[in-house]
């Protein structure tokens, strides 16, 4: 789905809009990855790696590859595994956030799409029976997204994930996704949601079905990688470690403050000129408290007062 152009559905545009089902999975057999929400991730990491990443929102996702050992999990346009991620099911449909409601969106250059097929909506713009179950399986699906979105703010709060690049076999290419840096200390495993815990544990697991082809890991730490990689012979490049200094600033410099003001700006649909400004309304004040809670959260309440033009005790009083 990379570098894909999605649609809002319109029932004005797209009341000619004709649908079929594809009979297997060759529109995806070049897909390296896809985003899963973290109960699937559970189950999926018994048999492909799961691994996070940082999506252009600056948000963290999880992320089920498609390969095991470099084998691409689809063959022959068939899933290989028994449970198949809700994102590659409902595909080409998707959902799409627009002034704060979740819309429903499709990828209209998607294969579904081309040639004879039944129409989405009836002579009257109602949703077919078809349209209904997509509209309904999307719905849970996002709800499900939603509050995995909300537990991955965990893994960032905490600075528990490092990059590593994977080159999953050798048609694919190279693509950076994000690993657990080391195990889990006690004291901040005691902080973590339950749900998170046990997806860190999966996750560690199902690192063993990283490929090994040609030197295909390749992290910035040479005991994670000896660890999550697997047995079988391979190139691993290290480079040097952060220090301190560059950690305590990854945390509570810039970047952080980005990722929570980024965020706020695509949830709430506002500026950066309108957080800062002394503009009032519902919208930037959810947007605000937003901030000062986020920011508390990952410790930089100080900085994002700074950011803001504000007085950290102004942040505070935002949280009550």
């Amino acid at each position: 789905m990379k570098n894909q152009t999605i649609d809002l559905f319109s029932p004005d545009h797209d009341h000619g809009l004709r649908f079929h089902e594809e009979p297997d999975l060759n529109f995806a057999h070049q897909w390296s990855s896809v985003p899963v929400h973290i109960k699937e991730a559970v189950e999926l990491s018994k048999s492909l790696p799961v691994v996070f990443h940082r999506n252009p929102m600056g948000t963290i996702e999880i992320i089920a590859l498609f390969t095991a050992h470099g084998d691409h999990l689809i063959k022959n346009g068939q899933w290989s595994l028994k449970q198949q991620p809700n994102l590659l099911r409902m595909y080409p449909f998707t959902w799409m956030l627009k002034q704060r409601d979740i819309k429903l969106a499709y990828y209209p250059q998607a294969p579904h799409f081309q040639g004879a097929g039944q129409k989405l909506l009836t002579s009257k713009s109602k949703p077919t029976r078809k349209l209904r179950e997509v509209i309904n399986d999307l719905d849970r699906a996002q709800r499900l997204f939603s509050v995995t979105g909300q537990r991955m703010m965990e893994l960032v709060r905490f600075d528990l994930l490092m990059p590593i690049t994977v080159a999953q076999n050798i048609t694919l290419p190279q693509e950076t996704y994000l690993i657990l840096k080391e195990p889990v200390a006690e004291d901040i495993r005691s902080q973590l949601s339950p749900e998170v815990a046990h997806l860190l544990d999966c996750h560690v697991k199902s690192l063993s079905l990283l490929p090994a082809i040609n030197g295909a890991v390749i992290t910035d730490t040479s005991t994670t990688a000896n660890a999550a990689a697997p047995s079988k012979p391979e190139k691993v490049k290290a480079k040097p470690a952060k220090t301190k200094k560059a950690k305590a600033e990854d945390i509570s410099g810039t970047v952080g403050i980005d990722h929570i003001i980024e965020q706020a700006c695509i949830q709430f649909e506002v500026s950066r000129d309108d957080l800062q400004s002394r503009k009032r309304n519902n919208t930037l004040t959810q947007a605000r408290n937003n901030l000062a809670t986020e920011a508390k959260a990952a410790s930089i309440l100080k900085e994002m007062a700074v950011w803001l033009e504000r007085s950290p005790a102004t942040l505070n009083s935002w949280l009550k």
